[in-house]
C-alpha cells in the first residue's frame, strides 16, 4: 500500500455512508448542505435531483446537469420512491369523472 493509498483511506473512512441502494437514474432529495463549495452548483436543501453516476460504492454520487468533475456525498441525499400504489381512489375518480367532455349521443 501507498502512502497515497494509505491517506486515501483514512479519508474516506471518515465519511459519512448512506443506507441507500443508489442507482443511476434514482431521483434524489437534498436532506442535507455540508462540505460544499459554494459555488452556486452544488445542491441545495430539498433540490430534486437526477442521479447520473455512483462511485466508491454509492459513497458519492453525481447528477445530471451538473459538472461530471463533481460529486456529493450520498449520506446528504434520500431516495425518492415512486408512487406505484394504484389510482383507485373513489373520490379522485369521481372528479376525473366529472372533467371528462360531453359528447352528444
Amino acid at each position: 500500500m501507498t502512502l497515497a493509498d494509505f491517506i486515501k483511506a483514512i479519508i474516506l473512512a471518515g465519511v459519512p455512508r448512506s443506507t441507500e441502494d443508489w442507482k443511476t437514474g434514482d431521483l434524489a432529495i437534498c436532506v442535507e448542505v455540508k462540505g460544499s463549495l459554494g459555488d452556486g452548483v452544488d445542491p441545495s436543501a430539498g433540490d430534486l435531483l437526477r442521479v447520473n453516476h455512483v462511485c466508491s460504492d454509492g459513497l458519492f454520487l453525481h447528477f445530471e446537469g451538473k459538472p461530471d468533475s463533481r460529486h456529493w456525498i450520498a449520506a446528504y441525499f434520500r431516495k425518492v420512491q415512486p408512487d406505484t400504489d394504484a389510482a383507485d381512489d373513489a373520490l379522485w375518480v369521481e372528479q376525473l369523472q366529472h372533467l371528462r367532455r360531453r359528447v352528444p349521443a
